[in-house]
Order: C-alpha cells, then structure tokens, then sequence
C-alpha cells in the first residue's frame, strides 16, 4: 500500500471528489477573456489565510462594483500572450499584433479611469490595480494614426506612402484604360473571347480566341482548360504593368518600415504593456469570481482565527448553479473549537453526503477567494488543507468505492490530518462487517479528534451515535425524514442523531407486518435501545423547537409594539414641541406688545409728568400685568405692609412709606394701601409693592458705597423714570464748585421729603460737570446707587441716583 502521497497530492484527490472541476467550468464561463477562462479553469485554493481574505476582499469589491452598474467590460480584449513574447524577443510585429496591442491599451485606460473614481477607502483592494495599469496615450495615438480597425496600415500612414499609394493608382488606371480601349477597338475586340478584362498570376490580361492569338501582340499568362481561350497581356500595358510592380515593391518596403517604427514605439513601452495585460486579466478573473457569486447570492465570510465556522442558510453552489437557490434546501452548520467532528446519521438519500460536500467546498472556496453561498454574517474557519474520502452510489458523480479503496484514503488522511485541517469521511467503515467497520470507524474518528482536526463524517453505525455523549469533541448530526411522506426534508439537525429508518420505510411501503415484526426482534438489543434514544431525543427537539418557535413569535409582536410606542412616542414629543412653539410665539408677542406699550407710558409721562397721570400710569401698568397673567403667577406671593414700612412702588420706581393699610390686608383683601412718595399720595396694589427695609431701620449706610452697588448697576429693572421739579436737578451751565454745591443741597433735601430716585441733568460738555457729579456721587453716603440714564431718560446726559 503506497503510503508516500504528500499533502498536495492527497488535497487534489479531495479536490476531484468534491467536483472542484466543475465549480471551475462555472467560473470560466464568467470570464470575458480566453487567458481570464484559462486562470478560471486552473483555479487553486491557496494555503495561506492572509492571501485568502485579499482574494475575498477583492471578489467583494468587485460584486459592490458590478450592483452599482458602474462595472466596465473587457470582452473585446484581445490575447497579447505572443505578441508580448515576439515583443520579448526583438521581432517586428505585425499589423494585427500592433492592433491587439493598441486595444489592450485603450482597456487599460478605460479601466484605470474608472478605478481612478472609486473611493481608496470603499475599494481599497481594486484601487491597488490602479499603479499597474498604465496610460500609453503616446503610443495609442501612434497605432491608430498608422493602423485602422481591420489592421491595415493607412494610406495615411506616411506621406511618403500616400505619394506611392496615389502613383499605383494612377498606374492602376492607365492600365485599365488601356484594357477598355483594345476591348471597344473595331479590330482588335473581334479576337476576344469577351469583351473583359481580368487576372492571372497578378498581372491584367484579355480572354484571346486561340485561334486569333496573332491579333493582339502580347504575353500569354494562361489557357482555359479547352484551350480554346488564352489569356494575354498586351504588350501595350507590360510596361505599365511593370511600373506598377516597382511601385507595389515601394509600398510593401514603406509599410515594412512603418511597422518597424511602430513595434519599437510599442517595444519600449514592454513592461508597461506587460503591467497592464497582466492585471486587466487579474480583474477579469476577480470580476467573474465577483458574477458567479450573483449566481448563488453569495456573500463575503468573517475568516475565524480559531478553527470555527458558523455558516447559515448554506447552499450546495453546484446544485444552485445547476437549477436555481429557490429549490435548494438551505442548512446552517456550526462547527469548531471544544465541538470538532461532527457524526451525521440517518436515512439513505437524506442528503447526507450532499452536505458533506458542501461543507468541503465552503471550505475551498474561502481559500480560492470565492463568496460562499450562505447568509450574510457567516462565519467560515481557514483550513490549510482539505482532505476527503467520498464516493458511493450517493455522490453526485455517481461513483463506487469498495472497502478497500476507502481504507487507503483513510490511512493517508490521519498520516496528514492535524490541527487546521478540515476532514470529510462519507460512510466511514462501510463495505466490511458492520462491527469490525464499527470499531475502525470510532477509532479513526477518536484519532482524527485527538490530533485537532475538524472532522466531518456520515454513518450508519448506531454504535457512533453514542460517541457524542461518552467523548469530548463530539457533535452528533442528522438529516430530517418526513415519516408521513417517506420523503428527506434534506435539513440538518444538530445535536440530535438520526436513524437510518430503514423498516420504517419497509413499512410504508408494504412489506408485511409479521415481516417487519421479525426484522424488529433480529435487531439486537442495543441498536433498539439506541433507536428508542434517537426517538425520544428527536420528539424532546421538536418540542423545543416548536416552543422557540412560538417565543420568537411573541417576540416579534412585542418587537412591533415596541416600535409602534416609539412611534408614538415621537410623534406626541413633535406634537408638544410644535405646541410650545406655538406658545412661545404667542408669549413673544404679548411681550413685545407689553414693552411697546410700556414704553408709550413711559414717553407720555417723560413729557407731561402729573400725579394724576403717574396713577393712571400706575393702574394701566398694573391691568396690563394681569392680562399677560404675571400678576398671579409672581405676586401671589405678596406680604401684608405696615405703617411706616419704606417700600418701593414697583411700576413707577418710586421710593415712599406705607401711611395707610386696608382692613382686611392680612385676610388677603385687594384694597389699596396709601403711599407717600414725596409729596405725592399713592393709592397701590399689594402686589405692586416691595419692601426695602424693616420698621425703624435706617437703609442709610456710612462711607463709600459697596462694590454691589457699583457705578452703572441696576438693583432692579427700572420700566420708567418719573420726573418732577422734587426729585430732579439741572447743573448745565453750571460751574463745578458751584454745581456740586447745589447738589449736595439737593440730596440732603431729598432725603429728608424721602424722595426716591433722583435726577441730575448735567450734560455731556466736556464731560467735568458729569466727571464732578459721579465722583461725587461715589463717595456719598446718600447716594446707595446710580448710573447713566436710558435713551429715553436723556442717555448719558443725565445720571439716576438712588438714596
């Protein structure tokens, strides 16, 4: 028995088993060119993971490219492999060679402007083709210049060849003419054997009666196969004729020289052109791995570091190529790490070996740079090396395989399986004595699991469906059978084995019941204790199975309610916020309404100032407040007032003490409280009220003023200044002593009348009047503070003082 295989040659083996040639043939038939068919059909998976997920990488852009529709075509890229050779070794190309090179660039310049707009960051893999495809202007603009579509030089090509081109024509003319003359001649057409003329060996000649030779004078140059016709060319044109030969000579050696300068105009660019070629055929290659994954709706896999794959909704590629994804089953297999070998049992025709297959050729195609026929968001383990022994009457090749045959894949597998290898064994044991292969079986796989490699294998034997439960690392499998209709569901079920259901199928299909009782007392006693196991294990599967079922229905309508809240939800906030919106604008309005209509007050009272209109002034302030509602919501609050408390009447921002308190004030009441502000009489809310010291205490302080109480700070918003001869004092034209005089004697005044604020009009000058008065005002211990006034108090002009 040869043992001496290497791993190579034991994968290729695997490689034929698994109908790598076909998936192969598949792919060619994507590629638009013969060399792109050629590396299609000569496809190998690579062992090295990193150079996988660049192939991967590449297929998935490629795909991204071709959904978008902004894809590119080179099917009319022509094969340069010998024209590159012959350029390699100095020849002289031809016209048609130099065509075929022209095309090859003008792809290479159409693909790399259209690699020139893809994103580097989306298409990082397509985009690195970009430096190996060259533009070759000079040297396509050369070609075409000399050369046309049917690769034939032009006229053109060369002055010097359009001179000789026009000479042959006129040769060609005169030589014709001289032909039609003797044809309509009265004495010479009499010898023609038609009135024509046409050629022989190159040369222009006349069909001569051979009985009238004489007649016309030239050289004959054939005979009709009578010999009743000779073909002559007068001597009249001979000379013609030669000169036309000449010119002919002068063409060819013209064109031979145009061609030269073209081939060394192509011959330097070599390598460029050899870059170029080589990668249109890499992306075509790429491109049709990229079109035949449309064909199975495949999808680009996450590579594993730990040996692991979860694949969903797998498809056997061969079998969708072959019909269409609608009609093949799908199945999920997850495999790997702590769970590596993974037994699959159950009926014959269950689609067992189908699914081995499947699994090999996932595995293969990872490492070719191939998508995989399977969900989006699979997950796919890289495996160095893929070995396989399938071949029974239930492979799609319909193959047969004796025991022995098995037996010597088998040895040279576990000589080279080891951790990172991926193992595939259809029926193993099977073709012997059922306890002997039993027992080579569990040995194998036992060795096959302690040694690292994922193993996937099918069986018969029910002595395997234990292993699972007795050894780690043991995953049992089956395929789901349709008891009703004696028919495979082709679903594979993990963790639960199978049985063959083989005198069930008997059953259904006839065979008699005393038959099928004795076929059951035959079974030994284990292989029914087994059966019974898979039995309950499969009805305690179900069970879960249609429970998961049902919770995943519930969750999707609790999924859906909880979306429909949501929805809710946002739609109640944009509805609260449009509201307060809306609201916003309304109080915006009100405000703007309230402060022009304050400001109307406050004009009207600056310019005609009377204590009949400060309390007009007052109860329109104060109804305007209860309109907008402010009113209750920021005095409700308000304190009951004694006599002889110093308040401030807020709307007139005058400074007075409480003379007179309502009856019923600390039930509440809204009757007025009287005011003395100066020598004014107030009749005021409480709410228009505030309190500014307690009975008794002075709110008069020593010394300087606070920094609270800083020049140009405000303690409250004022909304007008009141102004009357009490309570206001004029400095302009005044001189500084004198005017800071004057104002001392005013604030003393002031005080004592308990009038509140104040103003001085001094001016804007030179500023010393108004320089005096602040300064004074900032050492004063009347004064607790003051500041410029508002525009519509006099602005800068004036200073308001509080005492």
């Amino acid at each position: 028995m040869d043992t001496n295989s290497t791993p190579m040659e034991v994968e290729s083996r695997a490689l034929r088993t698994l109908e790598w040639d076909k998936l192969r043939t598949f792919l060619a038939i994507e590629a638009e060119t013969a060399p792109g068919k050629e590396l299609c059909l000569s496809l190998m998976p690579v062992a090295e993971q990193a150079i996988a997920e660049i192939l991967l990488d590449e297929t998935r852009e490629a795909l991204a490219v071709i959904e978008a529709r902004s894809g590119w075509s080179l099917e009319s890229l022509p094969d340069l492999k010998e024209t590159l050779e012959r350029l390699k070794a100095g020849a002289v190309l031809a016209p048609q060679d130099l065509n075929d090179a022209r095309k090859t660039m003008v792809h290479a310049r159409q693909v790399r402007k259209s690699l020139a707009l893809l994103s580097a960051e989306s298409f990082p893999r397509l985009v690195s083709y970009f430096p190996r495809l060259h533009s070759l202007d000079e040297a396509i603009n050369a070609i075409a210049e000399a050369i046309d579509d049917e690769a034939r030089v032009k006229d053109e090509a060369s002055p010097h060849l359009a001179n000789l081109k026009r000479e042959l024509r006129r040769l060609d003319a005169n030589i014709k003419e001289e032909l039609t003359r003797i044809i309509h001649s009265p004495t010479k057409s009499k010898a023609l054997q038609e009135p024509i003329f046409t050629q022989r060996n190159g040369r222009y000649v006349l069909p001569v009666n051979a009985s009238q030779r004489h007649v016309i004078q030239g050289i004959v140059h054939d005979s009709s196969a009578s010999g009743m016709t000779v073909y002559v060319e007068p001597m009249v044109v001979v000379e013609l004729a030669n000169k036309a030969r000449i010119k002919e000579a002068e063409v060819e050696h013209e064109i031979a020289r145009i061609v030269a300068r073209l081939t060394d105009t192509v011959s330097k660019r070599r390598s460029e052109l050899q870059s170029s070629y080589d990668a249109l055929i890499e992306l075509d290659v790429i491109f049709a791995r990229a079109r035949i994954a449309t064909k199975y709706n495949g999808t680009r896999p996450e590579l594993t570091p730990n040996l692991t794959f979860e694949i969903e909704e797998a498809r056997h590629p061969l079998l969708v190529l072959q019909r269409s994804p609608e009609v093949v089953v799908p199945n999920g297999i997850a495999l790997g790490g702590d769970k590596r070998t993974l037994v699959i049992t159950g009926p014959n025709t269950g689609g067992k070996t189908v699914l081995l297959k499947l699994v090999g050729l996932i595995a293969l195609m990872v490492r070719a740079g191939l998508l995989i026929p399977a969900k989006s968001g699979s997950k796919a383990a890289f495996f160095a090396r893929v070995f396989a022994d399938i071949g029974d009457e239930q492979s799609l090749e319909q193959s047969l395989s004796t025991f022995s045959s098995h037996m010597t894949n088998i040895v040279e597998i576990i000589e080279r399986a080891g951790e990172g290898t991926l193992v595939l064994l259809d029926e193993i044991g099977a073709g012997t004595d059922p306890k002997e292969g039993a027992a080579i079986a569990r040995a194998v796989l036992e060795f096959l699991n302690s040694r690292g490699a994922v193993t996937v294998s099918t069986t018969h034997f029910g002595q395997l469906k234990t292993l699972a439960y007795n050894v780690d690392g043991f995953v049992n499998g089956s395929l789901e059978f349709d008891d009703a209709t004696l028919s495979p569901t082709y679903r594979l079920k993990l963790g639960t084995p199978g049985s063959s259901k083989g005198i069930t199928i008997a059953r259904r299909l006839g065979l008699k019941e005393d038959v099928v009782a004795s076929s059951l007392k035959h079974l030994d006693q284990d292989s029914r204790d087994i059966d019974a196991t898979v039995d309950r294990l499969e009805a305690a599967l179900n069970e879960a199975i249609n429970k998961k079922e049902g919770l995943e229905a519930e969750a999707r309508v609790l999924d859906d309610l909880k979306r429909q809240y949501e929805k809710k939800i946002e739609e109640l906030d944009r509805e609260r916020e449009a509201a307060l919106k809306e609201q916003f604008g309304l109080l915006e309005s009100e405000i703007a309404a309230a402060r022009e209509k304050v400001r109307q007050i406050t004009c009207d009272l600056q310019r005609e100032p009377s204590l009949a209109k400060a309390q007009a002034a007052q109860k329109q302030i104060a109804d305007l407040l209860k309109d907008l509602g402010w009113l209750s919501s920021t005095r409700s609050g308000a304190t009951a007032f004694q006599v002889g408390d110093t308040v401030k009447v807020v709307s007139l921002n005058q400074v007075g003490t409480v003379e007179a308190v309502p009856e019923e004030a600390r039930e509440g009441a809204t009757q007025p409280y009287v005011v003395r502000a100066g020598a004014m009489k107030i009749k005021v809310q409480a709410s228009d009220l505030s309190k500014l010291t307690e009975p008794g205490k002075s709110k008069r302080r020593s010394g300087a003023r606070s920094p609270s109480a800083g020049y140009g700070k405000r303690q409250e918003p004022v909304a007008f200044f009141l102004r009357t001869d009490g309570n206001t004092l004029d400095l302009r034209g005044e001189r500084v002593d004198a005017g800071l005089a004057r104002l001392e004697r005013f604030l003393d005044e002031a005080v004592l009348s308990g009038v509140s604020p104040l103003m001085i009009i001094h001016g804007h000058g030179t500023g010393a009047m108004k320089e005096a008065v602040r300064g004074f005002l900032a050492g004063s211990p009347y004064a607790n503070s003051y500041r410029p006034g508002e525009v519509h108090e006099g602005g800068d002009g004036v200073t308001i003082v509080d005492v």
